[in-house]
């Protein structure tokens, strides 16, 4: 019998210990038996990483090519954070697209082109506006929103160094700045109203040639001409600025009011013609079996429209400032994939606008008019 109630009494505590157990599991403490894993906090988004670097190779506003050696980013005019384009990587002068922003490119329009340093962009984030008159590169661009804008602009890799170059702007005129020639790369752009810009440099020799830029809204087409001089042994070049910046002389200022001025007269070293299409189907301009575009990007000339193409005079023989008056041309058409219609060997004056209609039903049937001068350059109203 005390076998027996030892054993009772055993089997009864046992139960009470498991009830206590199976009560706290199902009822009791909460408290984990293991400590809970911990959370990595959120990591707060950099400046640097906001920036879109983004390579648009659809829906772009303008593609561009950096030939420096920095990260940059880019603005539609001022530099503030509602003309933000984008970032644009370092060379070695990839071509790349900058997003459309739909807020910003509603119409076809020519425009600045503002790009900063990534280091400067980060650093005054909060004050873009003071870097106003201090871009990394400045150049004058064309958004088309009726063509592919395949246009590219490009930033010249003498950009970003330890000299400086100041253009005092007082002129009526949007000027560049290009390198080693009158089609050479562009270091700087400076609009007719920018008094003051200065452009940091490398050290180095520099040939500098400006050019003058306007865009004619009746032709919807950028005209570019540039300065020459008249008289004496200059007669005829074009005005060029020769300079080095080296430790100790590491900056040069240009002023616009030595290039316009009685000693000067400009030139656009092309002819231009425009291409009236009264054909019922839309035509392309070639030049040999390569199609021209316009400087703002067309090719196709709708029926009853029209466009105007440059036509680059060559250079005189050993020169870099200085094209020919004229040149004859007889590898110019006008038709389709299918084939076209070829231009009379003419002669193309400097300065000069000229003129062709192209009439008929299908691509097949392509006629032209004989090429009749229409106009000359209004030099005036740029």
């Amino acid at each position: 019998m005390k076998i027996f109630n030892k054993f009772l009494l055993v089997m009864m505590c046992f139960f009470a210990i498991f009830s206590f157990v199976a009560c706290d599991t199902l009822f009791g403490d909460k408290t984990p038996t293991e400590n809970p894993p911990v959370e990595n906090p959120p990591v707060e988004e950099k400046p640097e990483d906001k920036i879109d670097y983004t390579n648009y190779t659809t829906d772009f506003s303008i593609k561009v090519k950096n030939n420096s050696t920095k990260k940059l980013v880019a603005f539609k005019g001022a530099p503030n954070a509602a003309n933000l384009l984008g970032g644009i990587p370092a060379g070695p002068g990839n071509e790349h697209g900058l997003k459309k922003d739909t807020t910003l490119f509603t119409t076809s329009s020519d425009f600045v082109l503002f790009v900063i340093t990534e280091e400067d962009y980060l650093k005054y984030i909060d004050n873009l506006e003071v870097l106003a008159n201090r871009p990394f590169a400045r150049l004058w661009a064309y958004f088309n929103t009726n063509a592919e804008n395949n246009l590219i602009y490009e930033i010249s890799g003498a950009l970003g160094g330890e000299g400086s170059i100041t253009l005092y702007n007082t002129s009526g005129f949007n000027v560049e700045l290009r390198q080693d020639g009158l089609g050479g790369p562009v270091l700087g752009y400076a609009g007719h109203n920018m008094t003051q810009t200065e452009y940091s440099v490398n050290l180095g020799d520099y040939l500098i040639f400006p050019v003058f830029r306007k865009f004619n809204t009746a032709r919807n087409e950028i005209v570019t001409v540039y300065p020459k001089y008249t008289g004496g042994k200059a007669d005829g070049k074009a005005c060029v600025e020769n300079f080095s910046l080296e430790p100790g002389s590491a900056s040069h200022i240009l002023r616009t009011s030595d290039w316009v001025g009685e000693h000067v007269v400009f030139s656009s070293g092309c002819a231009y013609l425009v291409v009236q299409n009264n054909h019922k189907q839309g035509m392309q301009f070639y030049n040999g079996s390569e199609i021209v575009y316009t400087s703002t990007g067309n090719k196709n000339i709708n029926s009853n429209k029209s466009l105007m193409f440059q036509i680059d005079l060559p250079k005189k023989p050993g020169t870099k400032d200085e094209y020919l008056p004229s040149q004859a041309f007889a590898q110019f058409s006008v038709g389709t994939a299918l084939g076209g219609k070829t231009l009379p060997d003419f002669t193309y004056e400097s300065d000069k606008i000229y003129r062709i209609t192209v009439t008929g039903t299908t691509v097949y049937d392509i006629e032209i008019s004989d090429i009749e001068e229409v106009g000359t350059i209004d030099f005036a109203s740029m």
